[in-house]
């Protein structure tokens, strides 16, 4: 991603170099562009006018593929919508209803693995660069199956290592795994990712971009498949593993209770944009299984917000990040682990103190890592630091149950819920990826006109004994439009891009009352990232006040250069404007079907 802006930085640059060259000084240029929140805004629009319209220009001569078929040929396979998932919703326990649980893991690494065969899924690779050099820790996906006992079929939350997963690929999971739907046993799949920076594609938008770009030109005017990749055997090896996982979860369901915690982990996270006080992001949610056969493993489903880059791809191993290190040392405290990732918008790690790191190092010695991958790698890795924010956050949920807030035990009642949501691709950076199938969504025509097309996805709902629900987005959603405009505390008067108010109320609002809410991004798709409405710039904020970071201070003689080019350009890949209220409108309509 970050060449990508480099690349489109460059024609920006020219572009603003030939529009400057009648203006006096470049200082003087900063400050009629940063007078006002009015002519910062105007600039941001006028970069985004540009970049977009050079990138709709490559649209426009680059054939769209024949294969794309029109919005009334779909036929719900892609995705879950109110047909799908269990049929009614319960509020009561069946007689002597009890929870069944089962998990299981696997890595998902290739066992055909070598240097320089697989893309590490960080960031766009324009001429084939970002190949995995070797294994640090591992890529693994992870299944929980939970079951009332209604007889109304078992729920699957399966999350795999990576940045995302397209629901292309998840149909295929879905697919592989159809002996166990079609007869009641299982009632709903759902896979979300980790979105760690630094393991093996997932997604397909680290290919190689140029020849992607080249090779589809010809399968999509001949109405073929789309171009392989060097990505398409770890893929193929995802949705086997994936599938296998599921059955054998499933198949090693077992009676038991479930209880639920929440912890703060504001110690461990933070807005890296500033505009979110770490004591006002979501906290954890903690399931815990006790399996009624007092020899068993029980298990923790945690939902955890706070991006997985604590590891480094710069050295080019496969890691899963923390999440395997905490994975680690939950398996040595006698618990099998799933996590699913929150609102992670910016929300990064904060780190740990300095005086605890050397409490935090058990994982690297007990697994030799620094001997395995050499002292050069290790460091390059950060896995010192990996590992000990792993086992940190390890520590928080297992000593949750003792922050003097006792366990609350759920009664077995689930619920699964979902609603069709179709995107437009407005954005033509999405627009250029879906035509050139750089990524692996599916794509409907609406209409002849060029703009006329649509991603079917979906928003899902899962609840647990009345009391815990998780919301699923497909997508990179931002904390503030699952939790509401409040969340915001700094800089509050300057949020907003478009100067409209962001007014859809917060998830937790929306749900019935009494039932604790978390959002699951990454869920059953993955479109983007998804900002608020208001928010939305099109190709990013370019570090104008009210946008990128709170409370940005300016320096008016400084080149207009260093403002032009010092955005987060987060929506790169966003689908849209109005993605975000379609997903919560969309949510909204299941929550209210709860009430």
């Amino acid at each position: 991603m970050k060449r990508s802006k480099k690349l489109f930085a460059a024609l920006l640059c020219a572009a603003l170099l030939l529009t400057s060259l009648t203006v006096p000084s470049s200082a003087s240029v900063t400050s009629s562009v940063t007078g006002t929140k009015e002519s910062r805004v105007a600039f941001g629009n006028r970069i985004n006018s540009i970049i977009q319209g050079v990138v709709k220009g490559i649209c426009k001569v680059y054939p769209a593929p024949r294969t794309w078929k029109n919005i009334s040929e779909y036929d719900s396979t892609y995705v879950y919508d109110e047909k799908d998932g269990r049929q009614d919703y319960l509020t009561d326990a069946a007689e002597q209803a009890q929870w069944q649980v089962g998990y299981a893991s696997g890595s998902i690494i290739p066992d055909d693995f070598a240097a320089g065969q697989y893309v590490l899924g960080r960031q766009l690779n324009f001429a084939g660069g970002g190949k995995a050099q070797g294994i640090l820790d591992d890529q693994r996906v992870r299944v929980i199956c939970l079951d009332d006992g209604s007889g109304q079929g078992a729920v699957i939350l399966a999350v795999i290592d990576g940045l995302g997963v397209t629901s292309n690929t998840i149909r295929m999971i879905r697919e592989a795994c159809a002996d166990y739907t079609a007869d009641g046993r299982i009632a709903a799949i759902n896979v979300s990712a980790t979105h760690c920076h630094s393991a093996l594609d997932t997604q397909g938008v680290s290919a190689n971009f140029l020849a992607v770009l080249t090779k589809n030109i010809f399968t999509n005017l001949l109405g073929q498949e789309r171009a392989a990749t060097d990505n398409d055997a770890f893929i193929d090896n995802l949705i086997r593993v994936s599938a296998e996982k599921i059955k054998e979860a499933y198949n090693k369901k077992e009676s038991g209770r479930l209880y639920y915690d929440v912890t703060d982990s504001a110690a461990l996270a933070r807005d890296k944009r500033g505009y979110i006080d770490s004591e006002n992001l979501a906290d954890a949610g903690i399931l815990r299984f006790e399996p009624a056969n007092s020899s068993s493993k029980g298990t923790y489903l945690v939902n955890y917000t706070c991006h997985p880059t604590c590891a480094s791809a710069n050295a080019g191993l496969v890691s899963s990040d923390y999440i395997f290190y905490t994975d680690y040392m939950m398996q040595k405290a006698g618990y099998n682990f799933i996590m699913t990732q929150g609102a992670v918008g910016q929300v990064s790690s904060s780190g740990i103190s300095v005086s605890h790191e050397e409490k935090y190092l058990t994982t690297s010695r007990e697994l030799n890592l620094k001997e395995k991958v050499g002292e050069e790698l290790y460091e390059k890795s950060s896995c010192r630091g990996t590992d000990a924010y792993g086992e940190a956050v390890a520590e928080l949920i297992l000593s949750a149950a003792t922050d003097n807030r006792a366990e609350e035990e759920l009664k077995p009642v689930l619920n699964a819920k979902y609603r069709y949501v179709a995107f437009s691709a407005d954005n033509y950076t999405l627009h250029l990826a879906c035509r050139c199938r750089l990524v692996d969504n599916p794509v409907y025509k609406t209409g002849r006109g060029f703009n006329d097309m649509v991603l079917p996805s979906e928003v899902g709902y899962v609840e647990f004994g009345s009391r815990v629900a998780f919301g699923l987005y497909p997508c990179e959603l931002y904390p503030e439009v699952f939790g509401g405009k409040g969340m915001i505390t700094n800089d509050v008067e300057n949020y907003s891009w478009d100067g409209t108010e962001w007014t859809i109320p917060a998830a937790a609002e929306m749900v019935r009352q009494g039932v604790d809410v978390y959002a699951v991004c990454f869920a059953n798709d993955y479109i983007g990232y998804v900002v608020p409405d208001n928010f939305y710039s099109g190709w990013g904020h370019w570090a104008l006040k009210g946008s990128d970071r709170a409370n940005y201070e300016y320096d008016p003689n400084a080149s207009i250069f260093d403002y032009a080019f010092g955005g987060t350009a987060d929506e790169l890949l966003s689908a849209a404007k109005h993605s975000a209220s379609k997903i919560m409108t969309a949510f909204q309509a299941i929550a209210d079907l709860t009430k």
